[in-house]
């Protein structure tokens, strides 16, 4: 489980929302956590092999950058 900072992006008002912009942005998919009655954490989970993790998580950091705060 990752606790998101939403105060340090741009436009994403909650793990739904983060979780929904990840996927039709960058095609990653994370469990949002109000599934679980986590607001703004996200489940990540993986069981693929390295190169594809590796894709995985610069998927995910390019987002976070392009959605960054610009303070």
């Amino acid at each position: 489980m990752v606790k998101l900072d939403l105060s340090q992006l741009q436009g994403i008002n909650d793990d739904m929302e983060f979780c929904s912009k990840l996927a039709n942005e960058e095609s990653v998919i994370l469990l949002p956590g109000f599934v679980l009655r986590m607001k703004n954490w996200v489940r990540v989970t993986f069981g693929i092999e390295p190169s594809a993790l590796e894709d995985g998580l610069a998927r995910i950091k390019a987002f976070c950058i392009r959605h960054a705060n610009k303070c």
